[in-house]
């Protein structure tokens, strides 16, 4: 009985942990919300490492996997070559609403998100 009462729990914290990492089957989206919601230039390493772990998370879609890399290479903007990526996304149909949404407010920022791009951000998360 305690030996089933134990692997049920270690199950279900690894579940619980890997939904919070994956965004709860979105991706990281609330995730990667939540990290551009407070940046000031860029991301913390703390904030990388959660990046990092969408981008090795074979459950999220590419695009939410392109635009976790684009946060990590953000230093005050996106850079150059994540900026035709985040335009594929923000134009791509198959894409979900809050992956294109993400991928034109990381286009637009400069140094943090705008006040708009905020509330966008706070309602994703």
């Amino acid at each position: 009985m305690t030996r089933k009462l134990g692997l049920s729990l270690a199950f279900l914290m690894i579940f619980a942990s890997h939904a919070a990492v994956a965004g709860e089957g979105h991706g990281g989206i609330k995730t990667m919300a939540s990290i551009l919601a407070g940046l000031n230039h860029h991301p913390s390493s703390a904030e990388k490492k959660q990046l990092q772990m969408i981008i090795d998370d074979s459950h999220a879609s590419a695009h939410a996997q392109a635009l976790a890399q684009a946060m990590i290479n953000l230093d005050h903007k996106v850079s150059g070559s994540d900026k035709a990526k985040l335009k594929k996304i923000a134009k791509d149909s198959s894409a979900s609403e809050n992956e294109r949404e993400l991928a034109n407010i990381l286009l637009n920022l400069n140094h943090k998100a705008s006040s708009d791009d905020k509330h966008k951000l706070h309602a994703m998360h």
